[in-house]
């Protein structure tokens, strides 16, 4: 019979399988199931409860959850844009793995990057959300000096659509580029 460590650690594989590639996994539905059942493991239900009220709060989930406020604020759904937001919550709880140790000195400001251009400057992603086939959407995730994780989110044309960093407002965490403007 496995034991409860043994539970735990299957549920953190799980999460962090599942924010790195939601489709396979069931989506936001699933990625939110593991996070309660890992918040109750760890006898964090209330804190838990804290962050999903602040994600309301701040306009990162709505009636349909962080999946509408996406879509809100882009104009259009993206799973890998919805896992980033459960993966910096997890990140926050100590439930992500990320894959490397690099650290990003700052944010790329406005300009028009490829995906490439991000990986050549900051090496390999600790996090990369969605798969790797350019007709897809996709999210890279590096931690910053005070190990606070910011985003850059790509178009299927594997141009830099936007990064994102922080607890403030949801719409206003976004840096768009030209390219992600003019979309």
């Amino acid at each position: 019979m496995p034991s409860f460590d043994d539970l735990r650690r299957y549920l953190l594989g799980q999460l962090n399988a599942a924010v790195r590639r939601p489709g396979m996994y069931g989506g936001e539905a699933v990625i939110l199931t593991l996070l309660d059942a890992l918040a109750f493991a760890d006898d964090r239900t209330d804190r838990w409860q804290i962050e999903l009220d602040a994600l309301v709060k701040r306009g990162a989930a709505n009636a349909a959850m962080v999946s509408g406020a996406v879509h809100e604020a882009l104009g259009h759904r993206s799973e890998d844009v919805m896992a980033s937001v459960y993966a910096d919550l997890a990140h926050r709880q100590g439930w992500l793995s990320l894959d490397a140790d690099s650290r990003i000195p700052g944010v790329l400001g406005e300009r028009d990057c490829l995906l490439d251009d991000v990986i050549a400057e900051y090496g390999e992603p600790p996090l990369w959300l969605g798969g790797t086939n350019p007709k897809y959407s996709k999210t890279l995730g590096y931690p910053d000096r005070s190990g606070a994780l910011v985003f850059f989110h790509f178009m299927p044309e594997m141009r830099l659509m936007a990064t994102r960093r922080g607890d403030g407002g949801f719409r206003d965490s976004f840096v768009f580029t030209p390219a992600g403007l003019s979309r």
